[in-house]
């Protein structure tokens, strides 16, 4: 990397208020874009106690600083957090360096001496662990092994955290992330990046953290629904699977886009802090959805390490958004363990619950043998400890071995074979309560109306509903068949629960622009039948979607569209309307509105007039 040009690049003014970059943000932006910072960091800078975001922000508007001080000490006093605590610390001393006491620059290379924080176990900790690792490492240059926690010198450790940032960046933008798309680990990915293009002295780094920026919050622009992360996911917790305005990501988008729910979050004010701003052609993509498109990618599994031929098997994504709600999805299978969400229809109506999906909740040593070295036998407890919902029967986040999609546009088929003895013998189907109407059609298809978006549900098995409560000490209570006059049952959730191994179901949505009324939409879905297969180890599908194509699907693999055999190792890295990159190039191409920007991950470069 030739680091003089890199100097010469437009894009190490951040947030490109200078020359082209300059002239991409109205004064329109700007204006809204200090107001929804604002919101996020007067939470904190009037907060009194102690709190390294208050901290920081404090220091960075030069207010109140005896109570920054004061809080700082006390914070540093006994250190806890590792990578976490990493990043907030920094985030502290790099906003208030010049304003904070002698005493509180003493206490925090103090502790940067003596406080060993844990490198972690995911990819999220690692980027956080080195990229604050570079930041100290530059900010206290030439200090011997002694004056480090890991006993190594600044040196050492800024040319091992910078061989790692570097590391990183290429496997991400050349297979993908192992983490993909998770709307509650977003900031853990975006918030050390955008300390580094703010911070780092280093231009490669710089550079790189800039673009990476660029690439998470185009993915993200991508990929959204009114602030929503639609897809299938690598990790969510519950809430945000079914109250997605609970979701981490939704901060981020808010303060960008100016879009989703105003949620407060300390993690956010690291990226209001910042003079980080997304490039033109980005906020652009977020808020086009004048025509449906599709939009297709590769992300991988995370790292492998027993029971498996393949280090990081392809994760094959397809979203279908709308402007009013979207489907996405993963092919299905153990693809992330622990919160994997597979599959789900996201709405713009209803808030705040706005999903519609279904899962096998499943758990296994298998599972967690998969991704984890420790002896599988007492893994499950283990992991129960930390994440209460892996082993319970009624969770709503899951991967299972047992369950494969196959999506076409606004269709979608999900089949389940789930061997005989496996700890949880149903599958669970989740529709809100925020919805306009449910009911069972005579034909068999389970219809509902969320505004102007239709859903219509085939299950191809039997089954009973359970009401669902999620602020109840008795959350699940099994309801009769539902009648249409029941729709006003007390709670948060209708689960549909079928007990049968072999199962499954299509899903149709559409919108009034698309299907007109309703009533017209209904009397769609009552010509259109699945025929299906249900017997062990020989699970299949015949469908034709309300236009007309033919899908047949058999467990696990076989997808056919319209008698063609469909290659999911054909997808590019990134296919769509917005986002395009060929895989393993390293280069990724924004287009929308006829503007064009190109990511050049290979040179660390951009071009374009997206800016």
């Amino acid at each position: 990397m030739n680091l003089a040009l890199l100097v010469l690049l437009p894009l190490l003014s951040l947030g490109g208020h200078t020359g082209a970059v300059s002239q991409s943000f109205t004064q329109k932006y700007d204006a809204g874009y200090n107001k929804r910072a604002d919101f996020f960091l007067s939470l904190y800078d009037t907060l009194k106690s102690p709190d390294y975001y208050s901290c920081a922000i404090k220091y960075a508007r030069h207010v109140d600083l005896e109570t920054a001080n004061k809080n700082a000490l006390l914070l540093l006093k006994h250190p806890t957090g590792d990578m976490f605590w990493m990043v907030a610390v920094m985030d502290m001393y790099l906003h208030g360096k010049d304003d904070m006491s002698p005493a509180v620059k003493d206490a925090i290379r103090h502790a940067w001496k003596t406080y060993t924080p844990y490198r972690g176990d995911t990819e999220n900790h690692w980027l956080q662990y080195h990229s604050m690792l570079f930041l100290a490492s530059e900010q206290w240059p030439n200090l011997p092994g002694s004056d480090w926690y890991n006993g190594r010198s600044s040196e050492t450790n800024l040319r091992d955290s910078k061989d790692f940032l570097l590391s990183w960046m290429k496997e991400t933008t050349t297979i993908g992330s192992g983490e993909f798309d998770s709307p509650d680990y977003f900031p853990e990915y975006f918030n050390p990046l955008v300390l580094l293009a703010e911070y780092a002295k280093d231009p490669e780094i710089k550079q790189m953290a800039k673009m990476m920026c660029d690439y998470y919050l185009a993915e993200f622009a991508t990929e959204s629904l009114d602030g929503q992360f639609v897809g299938g996911y690598s990790r969510v917790y519950e809430p945000a699977v079914y109250e997605p305005s609970k979701s981490n990501v939704n901060a981020y988008a808010y303060l960008y886009f100016d879009q989703g729910a105003a949620i407060h979050s300390g993690w956010v004010s690291i990226a209001a802090l910042s003079n980080y701003r997304p490039p033109r052609i980005i906020y652009e993509i977020a808020h086009d959805r004048r025509h449906p498109y599709v939009h297709t990618e590769i992300k991988r599994v995370r790292n492998i390490i027993r029971y498996g031929r393949e280090r990081n098997p392809k994760v094959f994504k397809y979203d279908y958004i709308a402007g009013d709600y979207a489907i996405g999805s993963i092919q299905g299978g153990i693809l992330q363990p622990i919160q994997q969400h597979t599959w789900g229809l996201f709405l713009k109506h209803g808030r705040p619950y706005t999903t519609i999906f279904s899962i096998h909740p499943y758990w296994s040593g298998l599972e967690l043998g998969l991704f984890f070295p420790e002896e599988r036998k007492t893994m499950i407890a283990s992991v129960a400890a930390s994440k209460g919902t892996y082993n319970n029967p009624n969770k709503w986040t899951s991967s299972s071995p047992f369950e494969r999609t196959f999506q076409h546009r606004n269709t979608i088929i999900v089949l389940y074979d789930i061997a005989s003895g496996t700890n949880t013998g149903y599958i669970d189907g989740f529709f809100p309560k925020t919805l306009d109407t449910l009911f069972t059609d005579n034909a068999g298809w389970i219809v509902a109306r969320a505004g102007d978006t239709y859903i219509g549900w085939y299950p191809l098995q039997p089954y009973e509903w359970i009401n669902v409560n999620v602020n109840s000490e008795k959350p699940f209570e099994v309801l009769p068949p539902l009648q249409q006059n029941q729709w006003n049952l007390k709670g948060t959730y209708l689960m549909l629960r079928s007990k049968k191994l072999q199962n499954g179901l299509v899903l149709e949505a559409r919108d009034k622009s698309q299907v007109g009324s309703f009533n017209h939409f209904l009397s769609l879905l009552r010509k259109h039948k699945p025929v299906a297969d249900l017997k062990p180890n020989h699970v299949s599908v015949s469908y034709r979607t309300l236009e007309g194509e033919k899908m047949n699907f058999t467990f696990p693999d076989a997808r056919e569209l319209n008698g063609r055999k469909l290659d999911l190792m054909a997808y590019r890295y990134y296919k769509g309307p917005f986002l395009n990159s060929a895989y393993g190039s390293q280069v990724v191409t924004l287009t929308c509105r006829g503007e064009r920007m190109v990511l050049n991950f290979m040179k660390l470069t951009i071009s374009g007039n997206g800016d």
